[in-house]
C-alpha cells in the first residue's frame, strides 16, 4: 500500500524539485549583457556619411552619395538638399552658374568652406587666386582665412622632460613612471597618457525666441568672411550674385557658419562637414542641424567633384595638345598597322594535286637554302644501310662504292656535303637512293 502511494507521489515530487531548481537558478543568477567590438563593414568605412544616411532613412528622408560631377549633373529637383564637401576646385564656370541658378530657383545648398593652398598666403592672394581656388563661393563674397588662434607658449615641464629621457635607460618607461615613488612623476605620467587632447569649443546657435539654443562642434582652423561685413551698411554691390547674409554662428576667433539667401533658395557655408561623419553625428546637436537644414527633404551627399576624368581634364586645360596627340596616334597606327594589297579571287582551274604541292614546297626549300631538310631522312637511311657492309666506315665506303661502281670519294661527298646546283642535288639523291636499295 505504501509503495503504491509513493509511486503515485513520485511524479509530483520530481516536478516540484524541477520547479524549485528553475526558481533557484533565476533567483541566484542575473543576465549579463556585454558588448563585443567588431570591425565595421567595408561599406561603412568607405562612406563617412553612412550613419547620417541611415538616420535620414529612419526619418523617411531618402539620401544618395554622389561621387563625381557626371553623377551630379543634371541637378535634381530643388526639393533635394545638396551637401558638397571642399573637393570641388575644378568646377567649370558653366557648372557653377548651373548650381547658383538652381539655388536661386529655390534649392538648398550646404557647402564646406575651401581654404587656400598652404603655399599661398591669404593676405597676399589676388582675386584670381581666390576665384581659381573656389569658383563657387568667391562670386558670393565668401573667403576663408586662417583662424587667429593665439599661440600658447609652451612652458618648461620637468616631468615631460624626464619622460622624454626615460626611454634612454628604461625598458618600459610608462610602467616605470606609473609605479614610481615620486607622486609628482606619477601624476605627470597619468596626465600625459590619460588626458584627452583639447577639442574646439562648440558653437551656440540661437534658432528662435521660443526654441532652445543649439550647439555644434566644428573641427577647423579657419574662419569665414563675407565681403558685406567690410561695408557699414552690409551691402556689397560688386558681387556677381545678389546674396544676403541671413544668419551666422561664430566663436571668439570668427565665423564658422554663414547662411546666405539667394533668390528663393539658401546657401549654408560651414568650415567643416565632419560633424555629420560616422564618429561625430551623435554628439551635441549635429543630427538636429542636419535635419533643420534639409527640412525633411531628400539629401545628396556630394564628394569629389574636384577632379574630372584625366582625358576630360586634359581636353579642358590643353585642347591643342589633345588634338596633337590624337593626330600623332593616328599617324603611328597608320604606319604600324600592316596594309594588304588588292584581293585576287581564287580560280577553280588553278587548283593543284598533292604531287604539285610537294614539288612547290621542295622548290621553296631549295630557294631558301634548306637543301639539308630535303635529304636528311634519305641520308640517315643510307648511313644505316652503309653499316651493313662493314663495321669500319672506310672499308664500308670502299665496299659500297665497288658495289655501286662509283668512286669512294663521290659516295662520301653524297653522304656528307651539300649540293650547290640542281644537277648535283639530283645526282646526290640518285646515289643515296641506290645505296639505300642495294642488297648486301
Amino acid at each position: 500500500m505504501r509503495k503504491a502511494h509513493l509511486r503515485r507521489a513520485f511524479p509530483w515530487l520530481l516536478a516540484t524539485l524541477l520547479v524549485a531548481m528553475i526558481a533557484g537558478y533565476y533567483a541566484l543568477t542575473e543576465p549579463v549583457t556585454y558588448m563585443q567590438r567588431v570591425a565595421p563593414d567595408s561599406s561603412i568605412t568607405r562612406n563617412p556619411y553612412s550613419a547620417a544616411q541611415r538616420w535620414l532613412a529612419q526619418r523617411g528622408q531618402p539620401s544618395e552619395r554622389i561621387l563625381s560631377a557626371a553623377a551630379l549633373f543634371p541637378l535634381p529637383d530643388t526639393r533635394t538638399t545638396l551637401v558638397i564637401d571642399k573637393h570641388r576646385g575644378m568646377l567649370t564656370p558653366n557648372q557653377v552658374n548651373t548650381l547658383l541658378e538652381w539655388v536661386q530657383d529655390g534649392g538648398e545648398l550646404v557647402v564646406e568652406a575651401r581654404p587656400l593652398p598652404s603655399l599661398i598666403e591669404a593676405s597676399d592672394a589676388s582675386d584670381a587666386d581666390w576665384q581659381d581656388n573656389d569658383p563657387l563661393l568667391f562670386p558670393l563674397g565668401i573667403t576663408v582665412w586662417d583662424s587667429p588662434v593665439p599661440s600658447e607658449s609652451i612652458e618648461e615641464d620637468p616631468v615631460r622632460d624626464l619622460i622624454m629621457a626615460l626611454p634612454v635607460f628604461v625598458d618600459s618607461p610608462l610602467q616605470y613612471c606609473l609605479q614610481s615613488d615620486n607622486e609628482e612623476l606619477r601624476e605627470g605620467c597619468a596626465r600625459l597618457v590619460c588626458d584627452a587632447p583639447p577639442e574646439p569649443a562648440p558653437l551656440g546657435l540661437h534658432v528662435g525666441d521660443n526654441a532652445p539654443d543649439r550647439r555644434v562642434q566644428l573641427f577647423s582652423d579657419y574662419v569665414i568672411w563675407h565681403d558685406s561685413w567690410d561695408d557699414e551698411e552690409g551691402e556689397t554691390p560688386h558681387l556677381e550674385w545678389p546674396v544676403e547674409v541671413t544668419a551666422y554662428a561664430d566663436n571668439d576667433y570668427g565665423s564658422q557658419l554663414v547662411q546666405l539667401g539667394l533668390g528663393s533658395g539658401q546657401i549654408s557655408v560651414l568650415t567643416d562637414l565632419s560633424l555629420w561623419s560616422n564618429e561625430r553625428l551623435l554628439y551635441f546637436d549635429h543630427a538636429w542641424l542636419l535635419a533643420w537644414l534639409t527640412a525633411d527633404e531628400p539629401v545628396w551627399f556630394v564628394r569629389s567633384v574636384a577632379m574630372p576624368p584625366l582625358a576630360q581634364w586634359l581636353w579642358l586645360k590643353a585642347p591643342a595638345l589633345g588634338v596633337a596627340l590624337l593626330v600623332l596616334l593616328a599617324l603611328w597606327l597608320w604606319y604600324r598597322i600592316p596594309r594588304q594589297g588588292p584581293r585576287q579571287e581564287a580560280r577553280e582551274e588553278s587548283s593543284r594535286d598533292y604531287l604539285q604541292h610537294l614539288h612547290a614546297s621542295g622548290y621553296f626549300q631549295w630557294r631558301t637554302n634548306q637543301q639539308a631538310a630535303l635529304v636528311d631522312v634519305l641520308r640517315k637511311q643510307a648511313e644505316q644501310h652503309l653499316v651493313r657492309f662493314h663495321h669500319q666506315r672506310d672499308k664500308a665506303l670502299a665496299l659500297a662504292a665497288k658495289t655501286l661502281s662509283v668512286p669512294a670519294k663521290e659516295l662520301e661527298a653524297a653522304l656528307q656535303m651539300q649540293p650547290e646546283t640542281r644537277d648535283q642535288f639530283t645526282q646526290q639523291v640518285s646515289l643515296l637512293q641506290s645505296l639505300k636499295n642495294c642488297s648486301h
